[in-house]
């Protein structure tokens, strides 16, 4: 399958097909990273980015422990 590329403003603009899209499960507003890889230029689903904070904050009252004693430190642990 062929495109071609487009101006968009200041930069250049790329179509996917329907079918493409909807295979590559991208849909309008998804992020994407966008790498180039010798002479080809890969586009994939970008990874979500996790934030402790924010992981935290969703944790339920009900799932919090306290800490566990697990006895005197032995061997290296005490450094």
């Amino acid at each position: 399958m062929q495109s071609a590329v487009a101006k968009w403003g200041n930069s250049l603009a790329l179509r996917l097909p329907r079918g493409l899209a909807e295979d590559a499960g991208l849909v309008e507003g998804v992020a994407v990273d966008i790498a180039i890889e010798g002479d080809r230029v890969v586009i994939s689903r970008a990874r979500p980015k996790y934030n402790l904070d924010e992981l935290l904050a969703q944790l339920e009252p009900r799932h919090r422990h306290a800490e566990t004693d697990w006895g005197d430190v032995v061997g290296r642990e005490r450094a």
